[in-house]
């Protein structure tokens, strides 16, 4: 075998071998693809720290507000429903953080999906469907991938319930506590949770819808997801990975 044949041998080889990665995208693309990953995952970073801060401020407030209430025998009654609608804006920012990190978090998995699946499992032949496309139009139209319901229902199902159930046994455990011995009846229970001219029964009344309202959203939004990376259901409108 002559040197022309052993050229014309290694660079079929080498066309043979070559990575279906390499095949789809050129060396520059990928490069560009790269730059573009490592921007997409820092975003998602930084959306990710923004709303861990959020719960943050909502467990340290719910704590600091049940500890003001406990020891204070001369603190209103309203304080607890005040931590709930203090818990209800906090909830409403971090369901608005987490909408923008899951615009991040989707471009970071469908680049890790159709990039780095290929790199793995050269030669094989993989689904790419219009990804391509979908995330060309996404980057010159932005939009949310859920709606806002869903995200204070996600969030509400990970992390606020049970802060708004901690406040809300804490409050009935409170006004059990301040109802005068030996005069255990509904009217002096109701009257207890009752503020000047704000009757108990009407801020019993509006407790409860306001909880009703809660479990209303959980429900609308849908089973809780066991993790955050998720596919979703192919009827909604979302990005196929």
């Amino acid at each position: 075998m002559n040197q022309s044949d052993k050229k014309e041998n290694g660079s079929s080889g080498e066309s043979t071998g070559e990575s279906t990665l390499v095949q789809r995208f050129p060396a520059s693309n990928l490069q560009v693809l790269a730059h573009f990953y490592r921007g997409e995952l820092a975003r998602a970073n930084v959306w990710r720290q923004r709303m861990d801060a959020t719960t943050h401020w909502a467990v340290v407030s719910t704590m600091a507000i049940i500890s003001l209430a406990y020891s204070t025998p001369e603190a209103s009654m309203l304080l607890l429903p005040f931590c709930c609608v203090l818990l209800y804006l906090l909830l409403h920012i971090e369901a608005r953080r987490y909408r923008y990190f899951d615009v991040w978090r989707m471009r970071v998995r469908m680049l890790e999906v159709h990039l780095m699946v290929p790199a793995l499992l050269q030669g094989q032949d993989l689904a790419e469907g219009n990804w391509r496309e979908t995330l060309c139009n996404d980057l010159l139209a932005p939009h949310y991938k859920m709606s806002r319901i869903e995200a204070l229902g996600r969030r509400l199902q990970r992390t606020y319930i049970w802060l708004f159930l901690i406040v809300l046994g804490t409050w009935l455990l409170l006004g059990f506590n301040r109802i005068p011995e030996g005069d255990l009846d509904i009217g002096s229970f109701l009257s207890v949770f009752g503020q000047g001219s704000v009757s108990g029964a009407a801020v019993l009344g509006f407790v409860g819808v306001f909880y009703l309202y809660l479990f209303s959203i959980m429900v609308i939004a849908g089973p809780r997801q066991d993790t955050e990376i998720r596919r979703k259901e192919p009827s909604r409108q979302h990005w196929p990975i």
